[in-house]
């Protein structure tokens, strides 16, 4: 069985191809456009697929699936095996739902915290029973380094990178160390916080800016920046089988 899987986010849009529970072909870009992505699946005949998305879904693209695929529409309620707790259910981002139970497929039967950074970072608590508890919203490392441009009159636009010092020496430096930096004291703090609730707790880090951090967060118990995608590959066989 062949399972498409398409991530559309912020700013960058994940399709993989499974086989047998595995990823056997990837790709990723800003744009996916329908001629793309007939080309890139000329060399598969696909089952099943499935799309998340942070905002909307390309209706010629979600058309062709329909027609050429067993496509599954993916929601809150979609995946029977993660309870949420959770308030406002139509608001609770499908990546977020998706990523949640990606860390369960890769990490089963664990307290999880989730942290997907992105565009925006988001943490999420997942506990050994399959629940989702939530979790919080901050600015990703790009939306911050651009914010402290955007909102003042003399900060500098600076680009993402590993500081390799703590301390700034310049403006530049200051601001790229402010931003880095705080990111990663943050997680720490939030995940050591969590931990005396949880003292088991796993620390999984996912999402397109995840590279920058993973060895920085001493917390870190893995890394999987396709979470999301293996979130939704098993959304499929859960239906299918």
């Amino acid at each position: 069985m062949t399972n498409l899987v398409i991530d559309i986010g912020n700013t960058r849009t994940k399709v993989a191809v499974f086989e047998n529970n595995q990823m056997i072909d990837f790709f990723a870009a800003e744009l996916v456009t329908l001629p793309l992505l007939k080309d890139f699946l000329r060399k598969y005949s696909i089952d099943n697929s499935i799309i998340s998305s942070v905002s909307f879904s390309k209706r010629e693209i979600v058309y062709y699936l329909e027609n050429n695929s067993n496509f599954i529409e993916f929601n809150a309620q979609t995946y029977k095996g993660l309870k949420i707790n959770y308030e406002t259910h139509q608001t609770l981002g499908k990546d977020r739902i998706a990523s949640a139970i990606g860390a369960i497929e890769v990490m089963p039967n664990s307290n999880l915290l989730v942290i997907d950074i992105g565009s925006c970072i988001t943490f999420d608590l997942i506990t050994k029973d399959s629940t989702f508890h939530g979790g919080n919203i901050a600015p990703g490392y790009y939306m911050r380094l651009k914010a402290m441009h955007d909102y003042t009159a003399k900060l500098p636009i600076v680009t993402q990178q590993i500081p390799k010092e703590l301390i700034g020496k310049n403006t530049k430096e200051a601001v790229l160390f402010g931003a880095y930096w705080g990111i990663v004291f943050e997680i720490n703090s939030f995940a050591e916080y969590l931990r005396e609730k949880y003292p088991d707790i796993k620390v999984i880090l996912t999402g397109g800016d995840a590279h920058y951090f993973e060895n920085s967060i001493k917390q870190c118990t893995f890394a999987n920046s396709n979470l999301v995608l293996i979130g939704l590959n098993k959304v499929i066989e859960s239906i299918i089988n």
